[in-house]
């Protein structure tokens, strides 16, 4: 007969092989969370995320950038009580990233993690800040906008090849 840690070793290796995950990143979320834990984290990463984008509210209040999305077809919903900027695009007729709002520079298409650093580091208007992971520069223009191009922003990052999206984003 098998024993309750024959099953659960078999589990892990079903999960890992059907979720395209490694076996040994399987047993380390087993033995950190159980396996009902490790299946609901893992389905949950399986499922995509809508799409966000950040306003540039240099240019566009978020609720008129909303209504010229919802006009062009966008299904779209403000990111979360905590963001002020940020829009979850669910579906679109057009491509997000070739809008007129998009080429003139009224959003950016950003992560909502990316989001919470500049939030946390709370930019004052004149400051200077070092971005030492600026690529592709989502949080570099974020820092600037909160500081309403006032302040200095050193965009650094670690990979040189990396900084031509900064450069491209700016």
């Amino acid at each position: 007969p098998r024993s309750r840690v024959d099953y659960i070793n078999r589990l892990a290796l079903d999960m890992a092989e059907l979720y395209g995950y490694i076996p040994e990143l399987v047993n380390l979320f087993f033995d950190t969370f159980g396996p009902h834990e490790t299946l609901e984290y893992i389905e949950s990463s399986d499922t995509p995320r809508p799409l966000v984008i950040r306003a540039n509210t240099l240019k566009v209040r978020r609720k008129d950038l909303a209504s010229a999305l919802l006009k062009r077809g966008v299904n779209l919903d403000p990111l979360a009580p905590w963001s002020k900027v940020g829009l979850k695009i669910y579906d679109s007729p057009i491509p997000i990233g070739a809008t007129p709002e998009y080429l003139s520079g009224h959003y950016m298409l950003q992560s909502a993690s990316s989001l919470c650093p500049v939030l946390a580091l709370n930019p004052q208007l004149r400051e200077k800040v070092l971005d030492m992971s600026a690529a592709p520069g989502g949080k570099t223009s974020y820092i600037s906008q909160l500081m309403r191009n006032t302040g200095l922003v050193y965009a650094n990052d670690l990979k040189r090849d990396r900084q031509k999206a900064t450069i491209g984003n700016l």
